[in-house]
């Protein structure tokens, strides 16, 4: 089903709205959007896997600079960031995750990535539903 969301995260400093393809099979959630936030980017086309059983989330990104990450709450993880110079290995620490509930439909997660010594970011990721009608 396609429906509008809201993407927020500390990497820029406006949310993006944007449609996206939502499906939900056995307690996993699954958004599909494109993005491209400036003129000057490329367009990527991203993917999160919302297991709510097991309480894990997965990121793909696919374009000019492709990724996979997992995510689970309090744990330790690795991904990979493939970029135009080979890829760069990232260790994933989760600080929480908030998987959406009959309460809130937002999914938001915390996490740091680091590559061998030197921290790359932390962030604030969240994924929202809004309303079809964003006019009101």
């Amino acid at each position: 089903m396609k429906t509008l969301v809201e993407i927020s995260t500390n990497v820029y400093p406006e949310p993006l709205r944007t449609y996206a393809m939502r499906d939900e099979k056995d307690g996993v959630i699954y958004y599909k959007w494109c993005e491209q936030r400036t003129p000057d980017e490329k367009e990527s086309l991203y993917e999160l896997i919302l297991d709510t059983k097991s309480g894990k989330a997965t990121v793909k990104r696919a374009g000019s600079i492709k990724s996979e990450m997992e995510f689970k709450a309090g744990e330790e993880t690795l991904g990979g960031i493939y970029t135009f110079y080979g890829l760069i290995p990232v260790k994933i620490i989760t600080e929480y995750l908030n998987m959406p509930s009959a309460v809130s439909d937002t999914f938001e997660m915390c996490y740091r990535l680091n590559s061998g010594e030197n921290e790359l970011v932390k962030n604030t990721f969240s994924l929202k539903r809004l309303l079809q009608n964003d006019k009101c």
